[in-house]
């Protein structure tokens, strides 16, 4: 098929939504992206530091740690300054746009080529994170001691490879084991990517889910490659982020929109998840190439936004929090990659919230609740309030509120399970993701189990090496077994793929 025209970037809030998602009367905008400051490495850095941590005072330790968080993210190069659903992937989707070639994102050659030192094994990770103990020792411990520094949201997306990444992992509580499950899952992936540079939800691997979506399922493995640092122009596997890219691209018309060919109530998933991958690829490189096709996806997402705060299947639909979260991610990645998004459409996702806010023995909505429910007539449900959760503190609830601290107890005492019984991936992804980012004794009690737990469901053996099983699940019999292994993925990548809330402040 031929792409339409690109239109300009639109982030205002507008009317006319037509029936194939797309909207009449449309203005565009366009604000231009800061340069990120890069700074240089004092000589003799580390030596000082090594010196300095043992002879010096606890409290002093404590802020040289900081300190030292913020110059190793002062060090990371950045071209420009730089921020999920319970029915994740059900549906159809047409393929689309096979065999059609991408005249507007034309990458040359050379630019494909793989450089010698692109990716890391986790035995590198391992090594590097050592080699940086002295500075950064125990950072699991803070935020619990001290106010967190003010890190700019902009940097949230700086962990992701290099030394940064060595660091996190090992401060986090990663392990070699759970990198190797990374490298693992991100091999399957690779083994399963279609002609066209997309994935399915249906093939060619076996217990498939139930209905294909090809969109959802090629947006989510471009994050769970993106989240190891692998984008299109750098990283192990450039080549299939690349293609995957150019999928996503031939799909996307003039107004921003995925999900055209996508069926039914579905398609709002497709395009939150296209809108963070989009966002988020150009957060990580800023190839301006992406610039205008990110622009009208975050469009498309505000345009969408219902007077309530919220989203569902529908654009302007009442919301609902599994919907909500895919939409709020997709708009914290567009800031993240320096992108206009407007505060009073970020502040009204908290009028959404509101009214899905529980509290144990109080019935309704709850100011001081510390659960969430899917909708506003709903019972909490604890996949619910792990999302609600993690979408307060994005929006700029601290991670130590204590309907905050109070709601993670809750999580962190339902940990993940290695059974079929009781298997819920979507859970698990929200759950390790709030936590994380909440930090202190219960992400530590939730990845305790996690960094043993997942390793130990992936499959090692035959075909399906590297892949995670979805029986069980609760959504796993249409989801199929991609899902299961795009959502475990992005668990065992939680240490370094979003720098934590805890750490920084996210406004």
């Amino acid at each position: 098929m031929t792409r339409n025209a690109p239109a300009a970037p639109i982030n205002q809030l507008q009317i006319g939504q037509r029936a194939d998602g797309r909207f009449d009367d449309e203005e565009a905008t366009q604000k231009g992206l800061t340069d990120g400051e890069q700074n240089q490495e004092s000589e003799g850095w580390d030596r000082w530091v090594s010196r300095s941590v043992k002879e010096a005072p606890s409290w002093l330790v404590s802020t040289m740690i900081h300190i030292a968080i913020i110059l190793l993210l002062a060090l990371i190069p950045l071209h420009r300054e730089v921020t999920r659903s319970l029915v994740l992937f059900l549906g159809n989707a047409d393929a689309g746009g096979e065999g059609d070639s991408l005249t507007s994102f034309n990458i040359a050659e050379s630019e494909m080529m793989l450089g010698e030192n692109d990716g890391e094994s986790a035995e590198d990770l391992a090594v590097t994170a050592s080699d940086l103990s002295v500075i950064v020792p125990e950072l699991t411990e803070i935020g619990t001691q001290m106010a967190a520094p003010d890190f700019s949201i902009k940097k949230g997306l700086t962990g992701r490879s290099g030394t940064m990444k060595g660091a996190l992992l090992k401060a986090y509580g990663g392990t070699d084991q759970t990198e190797q499950s990374v490298a693992l899952g991100l091999e399957w992936l690779e083994r399963n990517q279609i002609s066209d540079g997309s994935w399915s939800l249906v093939s060619p691997f076996s217990s498939p889910g139930t209905s294909e979506n090809r969109p959802a399922a090629t947006a989510m493995a471009l994050m769970a490659f993106m989240g190891a640092g692998n984008t299109h122009q750098t990283g192990t596997y450039q080549p299939n982020v690349y293609r995957g890219l150019n999928y996503l691209l031939r799909l996307q018309d003039e107004d921003g929109y995925f999900a055209a060919k996508s069926a039914g109530i579905q398609r709002t998933y497709s395009q939150a998840q296209a809108t963070i991958a989009l966002c988020e690829l150009y957060g990580m490189t800023g190839d301006p190439k992406l610039r205008e096709p990110a622009e009208r996806a975050v469009g498309w997402a505000l345009r969408a936004q219902d007077q309530g705060g919220g989203w569902r299947y529908e654009p302007r639909q009442t919301g609902d929090t599994s919907v909500t979260g895919w939409y709020v991610m997709a708009l914290i990645s567009a800031r993240m990659a320096g992108l206009d998004v407007p505060s009073d459409q970020l502040d009204r996702i908290h009028q959404f919230l509101d009214t899905v806010q529980r509290k144990e023995g109080v019935r309704g909505p709850n100011p001081d609740g510390d659960q969430y429910a899917y909708q506003a007539p709903s019972q909490p449900k604890i996949s619910m309030t792990a999302e609600g959760m993690l979408c307060r503190m994005y929006l700029g609830w601290k991670t130590d509120d204590p309907r905050i601290t109070e709601g993670c107890g809750k999580v962190a005492g339902e940990p993940i399970v290695t059974g079929v019984q009781g298997r819920d991936y979507y859970y698990w992804y929200y759950a390790t993701n709030a936590l994380h980012h909440a930090g202190g004794a219960n992400w530590r009690k939730w990845n305790d189990v996690m960094k043993e737990a997942l390793p130990e469901l992936q499959i090692r053996t035959g075909k399906e090496r590297g892949s995670w099983p979805p029986e069980g699940d609760p959504h796993g019999s249409a989801g199929g077994r991609l899902y299961a292994t795009v959502l475990s993925i992005l668990c065992l990548e939680a240490y370094y793929r979003h720098m934590p809330l805890s750490e920084m402040a996210n406004r």
